[in-house]
């Protein structure tokens, strides 16, 4: 098995999104980021992260990157070879802390229109059951709830739990589906998984911005590890935010064009500055944001400076 370095593995995973007809971000660079770049395709947008080994994913950046996705109305994806004790297999979808991670051939057959069936999970390989579809084949062949659980090794709760639409493991759906001569088994669907599990989303806002814009009744999400300060909805606009940030003109290229990739808007706050507008983003002072009283006045003057 030959298998692409990281920054190879960045590099061709946004080439075949293109290739696709994604329109994607350029690549963050900037670290630490809980993403490396976005895609979009009409109503779909990807927030990818890259990783050779899939261990280095967290509990806190995963948290992030789903925070974010949820927040941008878009699903987050990682992208790998391997963990520290084996390799990744292709056409299955594995799950760091409710984030899926495939590999790039996975990546690669799912825009062919070829679903993966497969999860990973704690002990062993998992398959979707049509629960529905199970229970009607069943009913139809007169096949008690009894008899199928003994062919299949389970208990009756179990052959209910899979009517219901549980998981079955591999070695379980098979033998069901070798008795019932029917395929009740459901595709994988990568951008729906993610929606399944609810997460609490941590808001700590110390910085002193921020705290200027939420007293106006601006909803922020401060980020930690991505190359903006925030997110933030106001009224009925979703807005990628900077903070006083270093590297001005480097910093509001990425902005702008992830806030062009997300379709949202984008605003930089800093301390001082003469400038209205950066690389296409709009800049407002500190002292600016302090007379203001209302989110409509913020959302005109981003809109008068864009």
């Amino acid at each position: 098995m030959i298998l692409m370095k990281r920054e190879e593995l960045l590099e061709a995973t946004r080439h075949l999104l293109l290739r696709a007809g994604y329109y994607c971000s350029q690549i963050c660079r900037i670290r630490p980021s809980s993403f490396d770049f976005i895609a979009r395709k009409d109503d779909l947008l990807l927030l990818v992260k890259v990783l050779n080994n899939i261990d280095a994913i967290n509990e806190e950046v995963a948290e992030e990157l789903i925070s974010i996705a949820r927040f941008l109305e878009g699903v987050p994806l990682v992208i790998g070879n391997r963990t520290c004790s084996s390799y990744l297999e292709d056409d299955v979808v594995y799950f760091r802390y409710g984030v899926p991670i495939i590999t790039y051939a996975t990546l690669e057959n799912y825009l062919h229109g070829m679903l993966p069936f497969i999860c990973a999970a704690p002990g062993g390989f998992y398959v979707n059951i049509d629960g529905e579809k199970l229970k009607k084949l069943r009913i139809e062949r007169g096949i008690s709830v009894g008899h199928l659980a003994r062919i299949a090794g389970v208990s009756r709760r179990t052959i209910r739990l899979y009517e219901s639409g549980e998981r079955a493991s591999v070695d379980v759906a098979e033998r069901i589906a070798e008795f019932i001569g029917v395929d009740f088994i459901k595709p994988v669907n990568l951008w729906e998984e993610i929606w399944k599990e609810e997460i609490e989303v941590k808001r700590e806002i110390e910085n002193e911005m921020l705290k200027l814009l939420e007293r106006v009744g601006a909803f922020i999400l401060p980020t930690q590890r991505s190359p903006f300060h925030a997110i933030s909805q106001i009224l009925h606009e979703k807005i990628i935010v900077g903070v006083n940030e270093r590297r001005i003109m480097e910093k509001a290229k990425i902005i702008s064009n992830l806030a062009r990739v997300a379709e949202k808007e984008s605003v930089i706050f800093m301390d001082y500055c003469r400038r209205k507008n950066i690389e296409g983003v709009p800049v407002i002072a500190k002292e600016e944001l302090k007379k203001i009283k209302e989110a409509e006045e913020i959302i005109d003057l981003i809109a008068e400076r864009k």
